[in-house]
């Protein structure tokens, strides 16, 4: 059911954009124009990942969030980092990791 909402919000939000686009070009309605354009647009690619995201383990959602905090705060250990986790992911594969 969520797929479906996911897809509905996405057409809706896109046709919204579309809307005002046409019958209501002008300075004021930027805002919203933006707004319809990118919510649409996330919508749409959620709706997309939507069964390789429900296969994620749990703990990726706990991490997504401090990694974005992790890089905000400090961009060049995100830098650093990103080496040593390809790194990582290589020796895993070739070691015979899970």
């Amino acid at each position: 059911m969520q797929r479906r909402i996911l897809a509905i919000s996405a057409v809706v939000l896109l046709l919204s954009a579309a809307a005002i686009w046409l019958w209501w070009p002008g300075p004021e309605s930027k805002g919203a124009l933006a707004f319809c354009w990118r919510a649409g647009a996330l919508m749409a690619a959620a709706w997309l990942a939507f069964n390789d995201v429900q296969r994620l383990p749990g703990w990726i959602l706990l991490a997504g969030p401090v990694v974005l905090i992790v890089a905000a705060r400090w961009p060049r250990l995100v830098i650093t980092l990103i080496p040593l986790l390809i790194l990582w992911a290589i020796l895993r594969k070739v070691l015979g990791g899970r």
